[in-house]
């Protein structure tokens, strides 16, 4: 996947991510009428292998920064400075959107 692939599938995954949590907590709480943690925990463990999927998919795609940091630390100069001035900012941009 080129860079730019890279970048759109970092923001999709992590704005999805934020929200998938806050739907979680609507349908169980509000739609199911429960506030049993355990049911909340089920979700979020099938919630953690439907991203670890949607990474392989997309060929590297993250919604976690430290994901990004990790290899980007240990590969070559210009996969770091990439990562740093490219996919981790466009992780953390859909915030900025939401303010």
């Amino acid at each position: 996947m080129n860079r730019t692939g890279l970048l759109v599938s970092d923001f999709v995954l992590s704005f999805m991510r934020v929200w998938a949590g806050v739907l979680i907590k609507i349908f169980v709480g509000r739609k199911l009428g429960l506030d049993h943690e355990i049911l909340k925990a089920a979700f979020s463990i099938l919630n953690s292998f439907l991203f670890a999927f949607l990474a392989r998919i997309t060929n590297g795609g993250a919604y976690n920064p430290l994901h990004v940091l990790v290899p980007a630390i240990s590969g070559d100069f210009a996969n770091f400075i990439y990562c740093i001035s490219a996919r981790i900012p466009v992780q953390v941009s859909f915030l900025l959107l939401l303010l």
